[in-house]
């Protein structure tokens, strides 16, 4: 792996890639205070909130890692016609995303919302509409992806989350135009759907490989789950249609195999729960934007492992901080100021 100096390099060089994010954007709020006492009415703690927080969520958090890591950023989604979101517009706003979402008139925005009590998180509320996009707003979607894809973006990435956005017509668009898409990602909660188009690059965590493998998916997570992603290694290459499949494996770090042999293993700090809510989003963009740079596929997953753990410091929906590069006047070295993997 690349050393800090060179991981520098690579930022410099991914510097103002262009990047479309296409998929389900969400709202996160995190509720974040400190237990003071034993409810009367139950035994659940009273917490007495300090701060509340609304942030991107889903694909709109993987956009946000692009855009804090250098990239210029495009969301294609939709939102709901109501508060949530419009707060989430603003969200992605102040991220720096180019905003392409679609409004679907009389749909709720899907919303996470968390309560977290000294870094425990005590309970998640879920909220909004999952089903299908109404047509207009689905036909929207494709237009806009259309129009994206037509200013010939340097990498793709579909966030798939299963709460509606991308339906036949958006992977029918992609496929159509797959040949003129020089890196296409997909991280989607189920794979299968997508294996046609042949990705470059898919980003499953652990649970996400054992729903591509189905009844011959390792099962006790207890157990060697790096021995067991290694050992289903044909399997998970077939059946997802990638020629790169990295498998997220939070603490323990990631397995990284390719259609031509290679294999690369990262490893990663312990943290938090409430530390690693959209890790993924920045092991993504970690990844994907090595690889506009140049590097090779351990130099990549690397510092998308980088990516992850700087996302991690802090709780709540995890963003990298962002990357300012510079070529100094005097010796002409790269410097990150801001963000500088430890």
């Amino acid at each position: 792996m690349r050393s800090p100096s060179n991981f520098s390099e690579l930022a410099a060089a991914w510097r103002d890639a262009s990047v479309l994010v296409v998929g389900d954007a969400l709202l996160d709020g995190w509720l974040a205070g400190t237990p003071t006492r034993l409810s009367r009415e139950a035994p659940i703690p009273v917490v007495a909130l300090d701060v509340t927080r609304e942030v991107c969520g889903g694909a709109a958090n993987t956009a946000a890692n692009f855009a804090a890591l250098g990239a210029r950023t495009t969301l294609v989604g939709a939102v709901g016609d109501d508060d949530d979101g419009a707060r989430l517009r603003t969200c992605v706003w102040d991220s720096g995303v180019a905003d392409r979402l679609v409004t679907a008139v009389g749909r709720r925005t899907v919303t996470k919302r968390r309560v977290v009590a000294e870094e425990h998180v005590l309970v998640r509320f879920d909220d909004g509409d999952t089903g299908p996009l109404p047509p207009p707003a689905a036909e929207s979607v494709v237009r806009r992806l259309d129009e994206a894809l037509g200013e010939r973006p340097d990498a793709v990435v579909v966030c798939d989350h299963g709460i509606g956005t991308l339906g036949p017509a958006v992977r029918a668009a992609l496929d159509a135009r797959r040949l003129d898409l020089p890196l296409l990602t997909v991280d989607a909660h189920n794979l299968a759907p997508w294996a046609p188009i042949g990705p470059d690059l898919v980003t499953p965590s652990y649970a996400e490989a054992c729903r591509v493998l189905g009844e011959a998916a390792p099962v006790a997570v207890d157990e060697d789950r790096i021995g067991a992603i290694g050992a289903a290694r044909g399997l998970l290459l077939r059946h997802t249609g990638a020629a790169i499949v990295a498998v997220t494996l939070d603490a323990e770090g990631s397995v990284v195999m390719t259609q031509n042999g290679a294999t690369a293993h990262t490893s990663a700090a312990p943290a938090r729960r409430s530390h690693a809510a959209g890790a993924g989003g920045a092991y993504a963009a970690g990844f994907v934007l090595a690889r506009l740079a140049g590097a090779d596929i351990a130099e990549s997953a690397g510092v998308a492992q980088r990516c992850a753990s700087m996302a991690i410091r802090g709780t709540g929906t995890a963003v990298c901080p962002p990357l300012l590069v510079r070529t100094s006047e005097t010796t002409g070295k790269i410097g990150v100021l801001e963000g500088e993997p430890a």
